[in-house]
């Protein structure tokens, strides 16, 4: 019908450009867990993966033949599909990805909004990583006394509530952290104190501007 609304971004290319470039990205986004591109086509690869991973999950002929016909390379992407990922995400009812909005990665030309598309519950998780440095920072802070904040505590229950081991992982990442601050800690103090040892003068020096020794 003339004048509806479009049901899906065109991203100003031809079908056959746009759908080249979403499988590419999706590509991508199953090598490496996570990408950087602009918010427009990290939307709209955020849908056809989740379409593949809901095709993993059904793990039948049918749904193989379709999930080799989207990957530009099948040979290496398909078993990583419906093994990891399927495995990954049995459980989940959906959401299997994220779409997190960043700075501009173009800044001296467009500044197109930008965005990071990631798989869920994956080692590249950024929002398992942010709720662990949220609870180390918390866990030290006098306001809270120790304890962690309602907000806090929600986001863990959304980072291990379908994430195998989840509370496991997390703990371990929060004293890995926690580890890490310690020994950036160690590493200023040692700084500041070879800062502030009285340095020798020139004139106890031997054989500064030209002196005799």
């Amino acid at each position: 019908m003339a004048g509806g609304a479009a049901k899906y971004r065109h991203l100003s290319r031809t079908s056959s450009h746009r759908q080249a470039l979403l499988r590419n990205l999706v590509t991508s986004l199953f090598t490496h867990e996570s990408i950087k591109t602009t918010w427009p086509k990290a939307k709209e690869a955020q849908r056809l993966a989740e379409k593949l991973i809901t095709l993993g999950k059904k793990n039948t002929n049918a749904t193989r033949r379709r999930a080799e016909q989207i990957f530009y390379q099948p040979l290496d992407h398909l078993d990583h599909l419906f093994t990891t990922l399927r495995t990954r995400y049995l459980h989940r009812p959906g959401g299997y990805t994220r779409v997190l909005r960043i700075e501009p990665l173009n800044k001296h030309h467009d500044q197109a909004p930008s965005a990071i598309l990631e798989l869920v519950d994956g080692p590249k998780d950024m929002r398992f990583h942010m709720t662990a440095k949220t609870l180390v920072r918390e866990r030290a802070s006098e306001e809270t006394g120790g304890g962690i904040r309602d907000l806090t505590a929600k986001n863990v229950l959304k980072v291990t509530r379908f994430r195998k081991g989840g509370e496991e992982e997390l703990e371990a990442e929060v004293r890995r952290m926690e580890a890490l601050a310690r020994n950036e800690d160690a590493r200023e103090k040692a700084r500041y104190k070879v800062e502030d040892r009285p340095r020798e003068g020139w004139k106890e020096r031997k054989g500064v501007f030209g002196q005799k020794t």
